[in-house]
């Protein structure tokens, strides 16, 4: 008997990118039993521009508001209930898996979350998703480990699956059994870390978290957070790391570490001019506790 699957593809303002993936989707081998489109209140005519898509299968949804990807991701697990399902397939407007990528996924029905491997449309590897994520060494700066795509230049595709801390939101399979340990994504995060928490999540229960290295999928976008820190998305990388630290850090320096962090990105945003960073530096690490003024700091918010 086939398992239930229902993918998830959250979306804002991405309309024609978000076409070639319903397709992708639509067209996978291993059947789905729902494909829900989580629209974040799109402003480009998403709904009507898909609306030849829709089914009994493919369901669309608005949320009414920008909730970014987390808030976004969080509506999809919601909506998804009433369906009910074995496994939750997670991705965004630009992640066009190929026609047998859940079909490799789903094999041996695991218990678990796993990825598959992401490429850019060149052929070139795109997973970064770390062999290990340490929130347990105060003295490393960045807790992500080796990216998958590193290991693999290393080492090339020796085994079928690899074990992985941390996940994007960008074609994870996970189980029922998943959602029933851990629950739900954490909407407070409105974009970033809401997938590596989950991820954190499920390893401290002991879900097993793989990638596997068969399971194919291509980004529409070239991935580049390069200029995103000073960007209006630099307060939610910010913030949203200062949390992950302070409250998965597994000892008291690591917990605190935040403060260093910050510290040492202000310094360079000093000797760099760029002084505009300064508060917004301050305001990541006030709120980061409680992942607070995410209103404040959306994108629209700000433009008012």
């Amino acid at each position: 008997m086939n398992k239930e699957v229902i993918a998830v593809i959250v979306t804002y303002n991405r309309k024609a990118l978000l076409l070639k993936v319903i397709d992708a989707v639509i067209n996978q081998s291993y059947p789905l039993k729902k494909i829900l489109i989580i629209d974040n209140n799109s402003t480009d005519g998403t709904e009507m521009f898909i609306s030849n898509r829709l089914s009994d299968v493919v369901k669309y949804k608005n949320t009414g508001d920008n909730l970014g990807g987390a808030g976004g991701f969080y509506r999809g697990f919601i909506e998804a209930e009433k369906y009910g399902y074995d496994y939750l397939w997670l991705m965004d407007d630009d992640f066009m898996p190929t026609v047998n990528c859940l079909e490799i996924l789903i094999s041996n029905s695991p218990d678990g979350i796993v990825q598959p491997v992401r490429y850019n449309l060149d052929e070139t590897c795109a997973e970064l998703s770390p062999l290990t994520y340490d929130l347990s060494n105060p003295f490393k700066l960045n807790p992500k480990g080796t990216p998958l795509k590193n290991y693999l230049n290393t080492i090339g595709n020796k085994s079928a699956k690899v074990d992985i801390e941390a996940i994007p939101f960008e074609g994870p399979l996970i189980s029922r059994k998943v959602v029933e340990k851990i629950g739900y994504p954490e909407p407070k995060f409105f974009i970033f870390c809401d997938d590596i928490e989950y991820a954190i999540k499920a390893k401290r229960k002991g879900i097993p978290i793989q990638c596997n290295l068969k399971a194919k999928a291509y980004r529409l976008l070239v991935n580049n957070q390069g200029n995103d820190l000073l960007s209006w998305k630099g307060y939610f990388m910010l913030r949203n790391l200062f949390y992950l630290h302070k409250t998965y850090g597994t000892n008291f320096l690591v917990r605190q570490k935040p403060i260093v962090l910050g510290l040492g990105y202000a310094l360079s945003c000093v000797l760099k001019c760029n002084f505009s960073q300064l508060p917004v530096i301050w305001r990541a690490f006030w709120d980061s506790s409680t992942l607070r003024n995410t209103e404040k700091f959306r994108p629209e918010m700000r433009s008012k």
